[in-house]
């Protein structure tokens, strides 16, 4: 027998409050896509193995194969997985997460181990921070968490650096607009993980309260209002927003100026466009009734020496999980 899980790739907007201006730390909005993240597959086998996973950095190999020791301990039941296919790393998709979490979900499956959403969370380790990924995973769709407790977090670090044993607080979920489209564009900019990630925190973080205060306005009143009235408009100029002040705006200035120039670019066109997380994929919203949109973009790409990723609708769901008894 086999259960195979199939997990979308996660687009992080901007984290909410980076500077202490109120209650909760942390925070952010961001949703999910229809291009795979993670896919996944776990058989019983005498011997535990890791198979695909050889283009996966050494970290992530690392902790993957220690989730598995760790799951067989619980379930009484080794496994050999296969990562059939994954997101890029370290480019702004939430790649480990979804591998992390898929890899859990498909052992629960194929055990039948005991434990519930929370439970499962918890065993990834994942969301210290941010709970995009997370709950994305689970549910998909546009997501709003509001962070942490501020009186909880002592420093502003990244996921990665934070042992998280609860998901930051799910406020609001909304369906992705199905009249809407999502280009990607990976220009060439300073990637940041692990150590590096951790250390530009701790560089940069708590911003000014005014400017998480403004990022908050932008997030709370320009772009969840635009994803519920599908206004594409509001949207344009509240990622505009965010991206020239407060932290996203040294996230996107840390990724040099390949990822700049072309944000601005997308933008002088009238695109709203973003930067995922800590980058430097750049990530172009429109209509799907825009027939010339592509082929722009496209040309965008092309003149940035940004290499074109495709073009994907929104994900409503959470990850699917498939079992074959005959495996």
């Amino acid at each position: 027998m086999a259960v195979r899980v199939s997990a979308g790739s996660r687009i992080h907007i901007a984290l909410a409050d980076m500077g202490f201006a109120s209650p909760r730390a942390f925070g952010g909005v961001g949703f999910m896509l229809d291009k795979i993240a993670a896919d996944v597959e776990l058989r019983c086998a005498p011997v535990m193995s890791l198979e695909g996973a050889s283009d996966l950095d050494r970290s992530c190999q690392s902790e993957l194969t220690a989730l598995l020791e760790t799951l067989a301990e619980a379930g009484k039941r080794r496994v050999q997985a296969i990562i059939h296919s994954h997101a890029i790393q370290h480019i702004g998709l939430g790649t480990k997460t979804a591998l992390k979490l898929a890899v859990i979900l498909a052992y629960h499956h194929l055990v039948e181990l005991p434990g519930n959403r929370a439970e499962q969370q918890s065993l990834s380790g994942r969301g210290g921070a941010s709970g995009i990924g997370i709950h994305g995973f689970f549910e998909g769709g546009v997501l709003w968490d509001a962070g942490r407790p501020a009186e909880e977090i002592d420093h502003l670090l990244p996921s990665g650096a934070r042992a998280a044993t609860s998901a930051p607080v799910l406020m609001l979920r909304l369906p992705f607009p199905a009249s809407w489209r999502v280009g990607l564009c990976l220009p060439k900019g300073e990637l940041s993980h692990g150590s590096e990630e951790q250390r530009f925190f701790e560089e940069n973080a708590p911003i000014a309260p005014d400017d998480a205060l403004e990022t908050m306005a932008s997030l709370y009143h320009g772009i969840l209002p635009a994803f519920r009235l599908e206004d594409l408009k509001l949207l344009a100029s509240s990622l505009a927003s965010i991206s020239y002040k407060g932290f996203k705006h040294l996230e996107i200035e840390r990724c040099g100026e390949n990822v700049i120039e072309l944000l601005e670019d997308f933008r002088t066109k009238g695109y709203a466009a973003g930067m995922s997380s800590m980058g430097p994929i750049v990530y172009v919203i429109f209509a799907a009734s825009d027939t010339r949109a592509v082929a722009e973009l496209r040309a965008v790409c092309a003149a940035h020496n940004a290499r074109w990723l495709g073009c994907h609708g929104g994900l409503n769901h959470g990850a699917r999980a498939s079992r074959d008894e005959s495996a």
